[in-house]
């Protein structure tokens, strides 16, 4: 028996799209793929993509993905004869995801995190809850096998998992994915600009904040910092000397989910964990070294450096010199001579991204912190 399965119902006409949407290009392949790939390596042990429309070209994109193909010879019916198709297809299997193809930005991750919490709840039905939305994939347990192939098709597949509320369950996650799907030309744009982004958007920042606790007085000074950050960021990427232009989005995003683990013993690190583990591996990188960094003498302005100095000029919401910041800690801990040391070796540090900055961007740092946060 395998395990775990995935149907992704591929068989629709894409009427409302008015292009074909598997075989839309997206991330780094198409539509259809991107779906593939959220379950692969993931203990997902069979995936089956039930075609419809243009089967041959379908079933050819599933197996250079890694998935298995099966035609819905009644696609036509509409989607839950293309469920229906795929369970069979499945056969013996402890529990499966449906996740249609017009659903493709849902993260590895989630699907790691659905599957996690499935072992150790065991509900009939999990669903990701996104806001306060249930979304896709819902992962579906064995026992609702037998109510999914007798069911006459009426209400589709919601209804037969309505008869199992009792026993189903949901799971808080911060992927906007979920619930995004591909109706319209507009939606598409959308998926194309999310696709593979590996920072969180602004609902997915709101949903980190309710997952882990983040308090309002964290909540303020995330949303001061990211303030100066942008504008710091506008300011280097404006400067005749700039070599490159620095992701705003990304730098917003960080800025936004730096104290994510504030209260916790290495919460830089903590938090950069915490955002790998959803998938914002990028994000996480940036928020790793914000409460410290070393920036070499040839080593250019990042994201990264934006968010470490904009957090430095930050107490509170309110703007804070950097010295003063640290002056301020040496007159906590300066009567200890090893945290002596260390508060003004992290001045000097960051010291030094400050005056690269100044240098660069041909204004202060800290006049324009202490601006743009009135």
């Amino acid at each position: 028996m395998s395990r775990i399965g995935a149907v992704i119902p591929a068989a629709g006409l894409s009427s409302r799209m008015q292009r074909f949407k598997p075989l839309l290009p997206l991330g780094r392949g198409t539509v259809l793929s991107e779906c593939v790939d959220t379950f692969l390596g993931n203990g997902v042990d069979r995936i089956v993509v039930v075609t419809g429309k243009r089967a041959d070209e379908v079933a050819a994109a599933a197996l250079a993905a890694g998935a298995e193909a099966v035609h819905n010879a009644h696609f036509a019916e509409g989607m839950f004869s293309s469920i229906l198709t795929g369970v069979k297809a499945l056969g013996n299997v402890e529990a499966f995801f449906v996740l249609p193809v017009d659903i493709p930005l849902v993260r590895r991750e989630t699907v790691a995190r659905v599957l996690e919490t499935y072992d150790a709840r065991r509900p009939a039905v999990l669903y990701p809850r996104f806001l306060g939305e249930r979304g896709h994939p819902p992962l579906i347990g064995r026992e609702a096998i037998p109510s999914i192939l007798a069911h006459d098709g009426e209400g589709g597949l919601r209804a037969v998992l309505d008869t199992f509320e009792s026993e189903a369950a949901e799971l808080d996650v911060a992927d906007f994915g979920t619930v995004h799907d591909l109706d319209f030309p507009d939606d598409y744009e959308v998926a194309c600009g999310y696709a593979r982004r590996a920072f969180p958007c602004p609902e997915e920042v709101a949903q980190l904040f309710l997952q882990h606790s983040v308090s309002p007085e964290v909540i303020a000074h995330s949303r001061a910092v990211a303030t100066v950050a942008v504008a710091l960021m506008e300011r280097v990427n404006s400067a005749p000397t700039a070599t490159g232009r620095l992701d705003g989005a990304l730098v917003e995003s960080a800025a936004l989910v730096h104290d994510i683990a504030k209260g916790e013993k290495a919460h830089g690190r903590v938090g950069a964990e915490r955002l790998a583990s959803h998938g914002f591996h990028v994000a996480a990188e940036v928020v790793r070294d914000h409460c410290d960094l070393q920036l070499g003498p040839g080593a250019p302005l990042s994201e990264r450096e934006i968010v470490f100095l904009a957090d430095k000029l930050v107490a509170g919401d309110q703007y804070i010199p950097l010295r003063t910041r640290f002056e301020e800690k040496l007159a906590r801990f300066g009567d200890k001579p090893d945290a002596r040391t260390n508060i003004l070796a992290r001045l000097d540090r960051a010291e030094v991204v400050l005056q690269r900055f100044n240098k660069e961007s041909g204004v202060s740092a800290e006049s324009i912190a202490r601006e743009v946060l009135g």
